[in-house]
């Protein structure tokens, strides 16, 4: 296997190869990075380097993530033939909250009207390029059974989701959430439908719901005047995380351990003791891709499943603004223990000691935008 990672800014996406389709992780950059036309000059770059078979993984729900995929949609002819995303959607009888909370995400960061890319265009990009939608939870196995998932844990997600959508319902008492619940039950219909029977022909309905959620934008602006509680939204921000999908290899030749923006430790614990038993992590990895960027908040010790022959890759690159993602500094700690190599999109976002054995994709250089693992 070769993986390949590209200089994002704060974003991610890495391209793995194993001689089927390559699997694309993400493919996405953060607002706060390059300008728009530096983006898109990146996403360019990414979608000249694909071949014609290609297949894509959504680690979570979050535009950073998936606004690479979005423009390419718009503005090539390439599609993905497969498109694994994380499974929140298929659970029969119960109100779609985690779907909920993701909509409601879009309204506190106001993506809607600032004409950033919503939950809703992505699946309809889907939808459009006729691509074929795999849900992932712990213990499924994709692309021809290469990988294993670790997370998302299907039950405990929905319950933390129906927790958090009840304290967020009690402290907007002013709005009425059954316009998003209501968007968040027909997305939930539409994408199980697209999942179990390849159907495309949504585009209608796709429509009336990005209508339906403008006007529920506009219902909580009337109340809020734009002025949200900050708090909501780093909340709603923070589960979307919780989503992400963790997975490992199952068949491929090399230990990779992928993790999205995954960092609860609760969660992490969950995976390491394998309480459910569907899945032992591998004892060793030999690729590591950390997660959240490498930022201190989502930090997580790895040495007990790396060494010296190992390689932590660490998407945090070039931000514009005044943004301090910094790379957190255990990680830096753990590779001068380790002296293991770490793979960083620009050497700028570390602080103080540089890791031993650091390579940097410096992204001011355009022939510099990828590092090959």
């Amino acid at each position: 296997m070769k993986i390949r990672m590209y200089e994002c800014g704060f974003g991610d996406c890495f391209r793995l190869e194993t001689g089927q389709n390559d699997l694309y992780v993400d493919f996405g950059i953060h607002t706060a990075s390059w300008t728009r036309k530096e983006r898109e000059r990146r996403f360019d770059y990414i979608i000249s380097e694909m071949k014609e078979k290609k297949d894509f993984l959504l680690s979570h729900y979050h535009e950073d993530h998936f606004n690479g995929a979005m423009y390419m949609a718009k503005n090539s002819s390439g599609r993905f033939t497969n498109v694994y995303i994380p499974d929140v959607w298929d659970m029969t009888g119960k109100t779609a909250y985690v779907v909920s909370l993701i909509l409601l995400r879009g309204i506190f960061t106001r993506s809607i009207i600032s004409g950033e890319n919503t939950i809703i265009d992505f699946l309809e990009m889907i939808c459009n390029k006729h691509a074929r939608v795999h849900f992932i939870s712990r213990g499924v196995k994709f692309q021809n059974d290469q990988y294993i998932a670790l997370w998302p844990e299907k039950d405990y997600v929905n319950r933390r989701a129906q927790r958090i959508f009840y304290e967020i319902q009690n402290r907007v008492e002013q709005i009425n959430l059954i316009g998003i619940e209501r968007i968040a039950n027909s997305l939930n219909e539409i994408v199980i439908n697209m999942a179990e029977t390849g159907n495309d022909n949504h585009s209608g309905r796709f429509n009336e719901l990005r209508e339906q959620y403008a006007r529920v934008q506009r219902d909580f602006d009337e109340v809020y005047g734009g002025n949200y509680d900050k708090n909501i939204q780093y909340k709603l921000t923070k589960f979307g995380n919780e989503i992400s999908i963790v997975f490992q290899n199952y068949q491929a030749d090399r230990n990779v351990l992928f993790t999205g923006d995954f960092g609860k430790k609760e969660n992490w614990s969950f995976i390491e003791r394998n309480v459910d038993g569907k899945v032992d992590m591998h004892s060793y990895y030999e690729v590591i891709k950390v997660p959240h960027h490498g930022t201190e908040s989502y930090y997580h010790d790895f040495t007990a499943k790396m060494d010296e022959h190992s390689t932590l890759i660490i998407p945090n690159g070039y931000i514009n603004r005044g943004k301090s993602w910094y790379v957190c500094e255990g990680y830096k700690r753990d590779s001068l223990m380790q002296r293991n190599q770490t793979v960083c999109a620009g050497h700028s976002t570390c602080l103080k000691t540089i890791c031993p054995r650091c390579n940097y994709i410096y992204g001011g250089i355009y022939g510099g935008m990828c590092f090959d693992i």
